[in-house]
């Protein structure tokens, strides 16, 4: 099982040393999303979680636990998740028609592991149709955006877990269509030597694949490919309470090179009006070329704290803070949400950050059945 994912990644790797990307631009951002009202709630801090359906959206490996709940709850082990957002609130009558939403279930498969798939679908809205005049002729759909994805997952060891998503992928402009196809690998490792703070780190690279285009495929922009790290560490539990922290960090990895001739040219036109000339070090640190997209400052940061009492009421907050966007104050980027337990059925509901021309927060939903 571990040379079948080391080996995948190698080809993956060779594979991508090949591409060369764009200035800055990457499409099909609905593969950005991410989604559950849970991984909202604590900032999108969920690439070390497990257990949860969801997980196959931030860290696939965290479906392999899926087995262990089978064997501790004594059901079949299968979870099945819905999730919703409108977001007509943060744009107004601009944000008419738009949304974001998805299904995704998984089941364990005795000794092979966990399967699983989730369907997003995103809601573009309308866009009006005039001529000459102001006159409106009739409102035309942007179209619906969709993303596809398998999921596998298994134990390599008794503390590490892999995971691997397939991915197919429709983008829809108007009457213009492109399509694509990526891969997700994740992993989880369960730090052995500490008991008395259990302690799940989990790292995990997504949407490995060709650009996606929808007329030339010269211009094809690249995939927002992201490496993702995280913890999730148990503070404190027992028969009834347990807190939970965690953290991540992701960085945009989807400029591998910059073409030499374009760099040069940017070069020649950004020195053109200045005194203190760029190098081009520096020109690439600050597009996050490379390596460079581990500075600091190019990096998301999030964190969350989920307390669970009796196992049936959950309370969580989060942070996030993403790189080139500034909110007027920091408690616009914290989260918070609740969920509930009752037999097999969880409801999320979460706050999210606030955003869009009005600056509301998104009131986000996810059900979740367990079989």
């Amino acid at each position: 099982m571990i040379r079948f994912f080391l080996l995948l990644f190698g080809v993956l790797i060779i594979f991508q040393n090949n591409v060369y990307a764009g200035p800055g631009r990457t499409g099909a951002q609905i593969l950005n999303l991410g989604g559950g009202a849970r991984a909202r709630a604590l900032g999108d801090a969920f690439s070390a979680m497990s257990g949860d359906v969801t997980t196959s959206l931030w860290n696939p490996s965290g479906l392999a636990v899926l087995q262990e709940s089978k064997i501790q709850s004594g059901r079949k082990g299968a979870q099945a998740s819905m999730f919703y957002t409108d977001y007509s609130g943060p744009f107004g009558e601009a944000g008419e028609g738009l949304y974001y939403t998805f299904v995704s279930g998984a089941m364990p498969i005795g000794e092979f592991g966990t399967v699983g798939a989730t369907l997003q679908l995103q809601g573009q809205g309308t866009i009006a149709v005039t001529s000459d005049s102001p006159d409106i002729l009739r409102e035309e759909s942007l179209g619906t955006n969709m993303a596809l994805t398998f999921s596998y997952a298994d134990s390599i060891t008794q503390s590490l877990t892999g995971g691997i998503n397939g991915k197919m992928i429709r983008m829809v402009l108007g009457r213009e269509s492109g399509s694509s196809y990526a891969v997700d690998l994740g992993i989880q490792y369960r730090l052995p030597f500490i008991e008395i703070i259990p302690t799940t780190i989990g790292a995990v690279i997504q949407n490995v694949g060709p650009g996606i285009s929808f007329i030339d495929e010269n211009q094809a922009d690249p995939l927002p490919r992201l490496f993702r790290l995280g913890t999730s560490t148990s503070l404190y539990q027992d028969r009834y309470n347990h807190l939970r922290i965690v953290s991540g960090i992701t960085a945009y990895v989807d400029k591998l090179r910059e073409d030499e001739i374009e760099l040069e040219a940017d070069l020649e036109r950004l020195n053109a009006e200045r005194s203190e000339k760029l190098t081009k070090s520096q020109l690439l640190s600050d597009r996050g070329v490379g390596f460079r997209a581990f500075e600091w400052r190019h990096l998301q940061k999030n964190i969350g704290l989920e307390y669970w009492l009796g196992n049936i009421l959950a309370l969580r907050t989060g942070y996030k803070s993403e790189p080139g966007i500034s909110l007027p104050n920091w408690f616009d980027h914290v989260t918070y949400g609740i969920g509930v337990k009752w037999f097999m059925f969880n409801v999320d509901i979460t706050y999210g950050p606030r955003f869009g021309p009005s600056q509301e927060r998104l009131i986000e939903f996810t059900g979740l059945v367990l079989f």
